[in-house]
């Protein structure tokens, strides 16, 4: 009996220290798996307050890329509204270059139109000036034939009847050589007097 009690002390000692090596092992167990879900939270709220930043982050970038995308879109109008500012300033400059090229040439033509008028009407004046000196010259000489004539005609006049008669003699014929030197002298003077071209 004493051995059956032995071994029923001896079996509940044993199933005593079997069950509290059981409770220290599920103790330690239930410690580790604690602290493994202590860890596990802290990274899990980690994980959380990461995804919160995260999603802000992207809140964030998603509105600067709106505003970009925006920003974009209205360069993109701006650029084509000063690209075709650009194309009808062109277009005008070249249109304004034809014209100035246009007027050049007119301003060329005129000048050498004004010079050949400037040359004509030199020529034309200094012409002028020679047909005026002719003229007056021409006029001074015509006096001077004029005045002959008048002093014929008034010798013619004054020529009496004897003075025919003696003109006539066929003795002397000295009226007559008289008087063809009287015609002789008078055609030398109309004769320097006459116009020459």
């Amino acid at each position: 009996m004493k051995l059956k009690t032995i071994l029923l002390v001896v079996s509940l000692l044993l199933g005593h220290a079997v069950q509290a090596a059981d409770d220290a092992r599920v103790r330690e167990t239930l410690r580790a798996l604690t602290l493994r879900l202590r860890s596990a939270e802290t990274e899990r709220n980690n994980l959380l307050a990461e995804k919160a930043q995260m999603e802000q982050e992207k809140k964030t970038l998603t509105e600067k890329v709106d505003a970009l995308t925006k920003q974009v879109a209205t360069d993109k109008e701006t650029i084509s509204t000063l690209t075709s500012k650009t194309s009808v300033q062109e277009a005008s400059l070249t249109q304004a270059k034809e014209a100035l090229d246009k007027l050049k040439s007119a301003y060329d033509e005129a000048v050498a139109i004004a010079r050949k008028e400037k040359a004509s009407h030199d020529k034309a004046a200094d012409e002028l000036v020679l047909l005026q000196r002719k003229l007056s010259d021409r006029e001074d000489r015509n006096r001077k034939l004029f005045t002959l004539a008048n002093e014929i005609l008034t010798r013619y006049e004054k020529f009496a009847m004897g003075e025919a008669l003696a003109a006539r003699e066929p003795f002397t014929g000295l009226t007559r050589v008289k008087l063809e030197n009287l015609v002789q002298d008078y055609q030398d003077k109309i004769s320097e007097q006459r116009s020459r071209p």
